[in-house]
């Protein structure tokens, strides 16, 4: 059970079995490492030595063989932006600001994009977001990553936080299937009072790039009344009955299912470090991907962290015998 959990370790230069343990323990109680560990300084000094961007490309390269590996063909996108509780004083690009309610002082904020099938759903590609960061690079960087796992993107699910023209021609641009959630602001509005029946309207997006002014054009869906709700979408995606896109979008919810599952072993630091920060995010993220495609029949995922841990103390016994 423990075999990928140390050997992502050792793809980040962490050979020691004591620290792996220390990682799991903490994993399983969502705690800090430094509070149940004297291994914290040495850990966070390996650490040191990658770069964010380090540490997503190798969770990529090492969950890569295990997504090719179950077959998964035709598949749907969902991405999402989660965010963590950071209560220090605090600068750089990495903490975004906050109102500093409940002590909180601000946020770090992590992109994460997942496969989701046959009622699984897989994170494959994790990011920190920097303030100021354009979400569209990185939904482009998520896209051409699958592709790399030679599968085929059915759609990709995508709320109103990433309503944006540069997300729209950047997906389009990658021929990829999209559906958007889109806010309802004063065009939505307005274009729902001068329509009665459910329609799609050909709507361009103006936004700002390099100094310069774009439009992305994009059909827009409105759906007056379904569930009691009046929806917008904005999507590249042809289906026959309009309210086939509110049940292809609610797809995109599993993914907040996901996030409350993963901070069953969301491992807690008081480092300011992004590359520390990203680490014991992935850490989490790599867990709950373990579990979804080899112990969700067998395990909840809380007995799995639990589980695994178990072994690895049990492997530190060993060694100090």
């Amino acid at each position: 059970m423990n075999n990928l959990f140390e050997r992502f370790l050792k793809k980040l230069c962490i050979n020691n079995i004591g620290v792996a343990e220390a990682i799991s323990k903490a994993s399983r109680s969502e705690t800090y490492v430094e509070t149940i560990s004297n291994k914290a300084d040495a850990l966070h000094w390996n650490i040191n030595r990658n770069y964010p961007e380090t540490i997503t490309q190798e969770f990529f390269r090492f969950v890569k063989p295990e997504i090719i590996k179950q077959r998964l063909g035709l598949v749907d996108l969902v991405a999402d932006v989660t965010e963590e509780d950071f209560y220090g004083k605090h600068s750089g690009l990495w903490i975004h600001g906050w109102t500093g309610e409940k002590g909180v002082r601000g946020k770090l904020r992590y992109l994460v994009v997942a496969i989701s099938v046959r009622n699984q759903i897989i994170p494959f590609y994790v990011e920190i977001l920097p303030i100021g960061a354009f979400k569209a690079e990185s939904l482009g960087k998520a896209v051409n990553y699958c592709k790399s796992l030679g599968l085929k993107i059915g759609s990709l699910l995508l709320d109103r936080g990433f309503y944006s023209g540069d997300v729209i021609d950047t997906l389009q641009l990658n021929k990829t299937k999209y559906l958007i959630f889109v806010p309802k602001n004063n065009f939505i509005k307005k274009a729902f009072n001068e329509t009665k029946d459910d329609c799609i309207i050909l709507h361009d997006i103006m936004y700002t790039k390099d100094k310069r002014k774009h439009f992305a054009i994009s059909d827009h869906v409105l759906i007056h009344n379904y569930k009691d709700y009046a929806w917008a979408f904005a999507t590249n995606i042809d289906l026959k009955e309009l309210t086939n896109y509110v049940s292809l979008y609610k797809k995109r919810w599993n993914i907040e299912t996901m996030f409350r599952v993963h901070d069953e072993a969301r491992i807690k630091s008081k480092s300011v470090k992004p590359e520390v920060r990203l680490f014991y995010f992935v850490i989490s993220m790599l867990l709950l991907l373990i579990w979804n495609i080899y112990y969700k029949t067998k395990l909840t995922f809380k007995l799995f962290t639990i589980q695994v841990h178990e072994e690895l103390e049990q492997a530190v016994k060993m060694l100090a015998n």
